[in-house]
This record gives C-alpha cells, structure tokens and sequence, in this order.
C-alpha cells in the first residue's frame, strides 16, 4: 500500500521511517552527533548534491530529516524544511523569498512576536509590509504591485481568532504570480488541506499543537506543491534564483535550506524526536481540543460576568460559515473572553487552579494569558485594537483536561469578580 494512499491518522505514524534494519527499532532513533563521517568522494558528493547524505547537523539530521518527511506526508505536499522555531520559520521565507525594494502584502491580525518581527527587523531589510484587513480580500488585491513577494497571513488571527477566506485570497495572489504563505499554527494539517485551500507555502510554531505537550520549540516550513517556482524566478533574492535554476520545482525547497544552512537556525535533534511522538497522536489530540474548546466557549458566551467571547465554532462569531467551510466543521482549541478591565482580567487568572497562566499553546494542559501587557505590551493603542487586543481580553488555549473539570475551574473564578 503506497503511503500517499494512507489516511491521516497512518500517515503520522508511519511516515518519514522504516523500523531500523540492523535493530528493529521502530522509533527514529535521536542522531545527537554535530558531523557525519564519510570518505573523501562521498563528502564530496554529499556536499555537491550528487548524493544524498549529511555532513554536518546545521544543514541537515537524519532525525530533523525523518520529521520533515512526516510533515510532507501530513500534507502531501512537496517537502519540508524544520527550523529552530515558529519565528525562524516565517523569517526563512522572508529571507528567500523577498529582498530590499520588494514588498510583501500582511494580515493586520497577527501573533505579537511576527508583528514585531515585520515593523522592526523586515522594515530594517528594507522591505515594505503592507498590512491589510486580515478578511477584506479586495485589499488584498489593492495592495499588490509588480514588487510584491507573496502574501502572509495566519489561518485563524492570534489572538483576535477572525478567519480569513484563505481559498479567495489565493486566487488573488496567484492571478499576480506570487505564491501564498500561510501560518497554520492554530489549525495544523489535520483541519487545514492546505493544496485544497490553494496554500503554496505553510509555516507553522511545530512547537504547538504538532508537538503537544509543551516540550520542545521547533518550527517548519512545508512547499504544497501547488506553486510553479520557475515562474518567480525574475528579480527573485539570488539564493532562490540559483536554486530554482538548477532544480526547478525543487527550488523553492532547496532556497529554504539553504538560508536554514547559512543562518544556522536549525532544529536540534532531541527537539525533532519529541515532535515526531507528538505528531503520532495529533488527530485524537485535535478533535479533543476542539471539543473542549467549543463546550467552553458555549459556557463562556452565556456567562453574565463575560462580556464578549470569541471562537470561530459559535454560530455568532463573524467568520463562522467561512470556518466551517476551511476547517470541515471543527475550529480549533482557541477560544477568548473579555471581563470589561484590565483589574477583573487579572483577578480571573488569579483565581484560577486548574488553567494555568502561560504564554504557550497547544498544549495538553489549558493555558490563559493576558496578552496585551505580556505579548502585545510594545503596541500602540490603535496597533492593539487592528490586532484585536485590549487590557481586559484573555486569550485561553484549551487542553485535554476533562470538560467539567474545566468549566467547573471557569465557574469558580468568574465567580470572584
């Protein structure tokens, strides 16, 4: 049975490795070694592309390597490039694919550390962001011009969990000969089909929902295969235009490790490993977290003491029907709230005792934060509204916990206010 024909759930287990030959082990083993030995025509081989192999762990693992190709199964897509985090994923594209005097078009709504990254470090490159509504497609379309690199934007906002209609806003990137980049931290492969959606390249926080248990930070870069790599070649950075003339489709790829290579934000070893255990159990993760998450902000969204609650799975939420058409009817373990201040936000995280106070998400364990003064503390006013983040807003990440337990914990602290 080929792997392509596998389902979802056989596809993260069994892909990206065969049990050991010599052992029988059926886990990937941890290849904890900074170079690989070889004699010196086949380093010289491995070096030049003529063979496969590895050399040295900043370009490439055998253990980074198995989890890329789990990720390349999960989305039957091109192939993968794992880096040290969520943020050197989405900086790897910027620096392959864009360069001083380009443009690139951005969703306002967006995660704090990728805000900062755009306005400070991007700005710095001297590339233009254009930040447009994250739902408005015709501004999409308006922003874009002959300098334009791509188009980024995350597939559910963080926090302000608006969902844009990423199927519309391919088709205009792609009438324009650019590739669309979307972050898929919040829904992982298993509720996006990224090529269905007309994705082109994904980034997504491995670090996550992949990974699950708040164990190790990671991130990946995954080519669909739906963008046609010759085609951007013209005025392309040189890394991406070398590549892609000598490798064609493969090119696009082949750029990405390269500026992993050279800026030497690689993923280590150990870090891969507990992704791929994690990767083994997504789905049964996912359809919990969705199924919490959905009985949780039902709860919420009744609750006299909340004033607003926000979850894509609510028939109220503004994006709902475009959520249930992406994500087949499950939306996600992102739900937020808001207590109407700063003082009483405060006060509710205080109280309580099972949901723990935490940056993170995607973890087993339900996780809350209020963002504005922690993740978001360097915005302005009018920067936190675009992005959907005010004093009294509380972003909750739910877990696997059981859902009495959870609501009971909710119950308990709302009652303080």
């Amino acid at each position: 049975m080929n792997g392509d024909a596998w389902s979802f759930d056989t596809r993260a287990i069994h892909s990206g490795y065969t049990p050991d030959s010599d052992t029988g082990a059926t886990n990937v083993p941890i290849y904890q070694s900074a170079g690989f030995a070889h004699d010196p025509d086949t380093l010289e081989a491995i070096f030049n592309g003529r063979q496969p192999g590895f050399y040295y762990s900043r370009t490439g693992n055998p253990t980074v390597a198995a989890l890329e190709q789990r990720l390349t199964a999960l989305e039957l897509g091109r192939g993968a490039v794992c880096v040290s985090s969520g943020m050197a994923a989405i900086m790897t594209v910027f620096c392959t694919l864009a360069q001083s005097g380009d443009n690139v078009v951005v969703a306002k709504s967006l995660f704090g550390s990728t805000y900062y990254l755009f306005h400070g470090v991007i700005a710095s490159m001297g590339i233009d962001v254009r930040f447009v509504d994250s739902t408005d497609v015709s501004g999409y379309a308006a922003a874009l011009d002959a300098r334009t690199r791509f188009v980024f934007l995350e597939a559910i906002g963080n926090p302000k969990l608006d969902v844009p209609d990423i199927r519309a806003i391919a088709d205009v990137a792609h009438a324009h000969g650019i590739p669309l980049v979307v972050d898929t931290t919040f829904v992982t492969p298993y509720l996006a089909q990224s090529q269905s959606l007309g994705i082109d390249i994904v980034t997504v926080a491995t670090t996550k929902y992949l990974c699950g248990g708040g164990l190790a930070i990671g991130g990946a870069i995954v080519d669909t295969g739906l963008f046609h790599w010759p085609n951007c070649i013209s005025n392309s950075p040189d890394i991406l235009k070398t590549a892609v003339g000598k490798l064609g489709e493969l090119g696009g790829m082949a750029a990405f490790k390269k500026v992993r290579g050279t800026t030497g934000n690689s993923l280590a070893a150990q870090n891969a490993f507990l992704t791929l255990k994690g990767v083994e159990t997504l789905s049964l993760r996912m359809d919990r977290h969705c199924s919490n998450a959905m009985a949780v902000a039902t709860y919420l969204d009744q609750h006299p003491a909340v004033t607003v609650t926000q979850y894509p799975g609510l028939s109220t939420h503004a994006d709902h029907a475009v959520a249930t058409r992406q994500f087949g009817g499950r939306y996600g373990g992102m739900v937020t709230l808001r207590l109407g201040s700063k003082a009483r936000a405060y006060a509710f995280l205080n109280a309580l005792t099972v949901i723990q106070c935490l940056v993170n998400l995607g973890d087993a364990k339900t996780l809350a934060v209020c963002p504005r003064r922690t993740i978001y503390r360097d915005l302005t006013d009018e920067q936190a509204t675009e992005a959907g983040v005010y004093d009294d807003l509380i972003r909750l990440s739910v877990g696997l916990e059981s859902e009495a337990d959870l609501i009971a914990d909710l119950t308990q602290a709302l009652e303080v206010l």
